[in-house]
């Protein structure tokens, strides 16, 4: 089981846009595995957040995807395919959730013999990292 929230850092410099995630394995609900994705840490992943950066939720809650600002080509070198190389990471979906709980089983997530949540605040790094389902649906 698993609820995922659009939420407002009160303190950033910044972005104040978080996605979390907590997820619950089932008869364990006092160890849940709880994800902040913070736009913010975009400022210690990216070197120039202008270019290329991760956005988060607004305007599509719960969908994190990595924008890359390129200069527009000429009209005829254009090609349709380029505006698919966007990558959107959908927070809703199953499949993403499945992934997440299997990386942190193998990890220090340990539900059945905790008391207390396993925080990760800085969740954005994952994204570079664990290799989560694409695509908005």
């Amino acid at each position: 089981m698993w609820k995922r929230s659009h939420l407002h850092l009160t303190n950033y410099k910044y972005s104040k846009c978080v996605e979390k995630v907590v997820i619950y394995l089932e008869g364990y609900k006092k160890s849940p595995l709880q994800l902040s994705f913070q736009e913010e840490d975009n400022l210690t992943l990216k070197s120039d957040i202008e270019k290329e950066r991760w956005r988060v939720g607004y305007p599509d809650d719960g969908v994190v995807w990595l924008y890359k600002h390129e200069p527009p080509l000429p009209y005829n070198e254009q090609c349709p395919a380029d505006e698919e190389q966007t990558v959107y990471i959908n927070l809703n979906r199953p499949a993403v959730i499945a992934e997440l709980i299997r990386y942190f089983l193998h990890k220090d997530w340990k539900p059945k013999e905790s008391t207390k949540p396993y925080i990760i605040e800085d969740a954005l790094r994952l994204l570079e990292i664990i290799a989560l389902p694409k695509g908005i649906i």
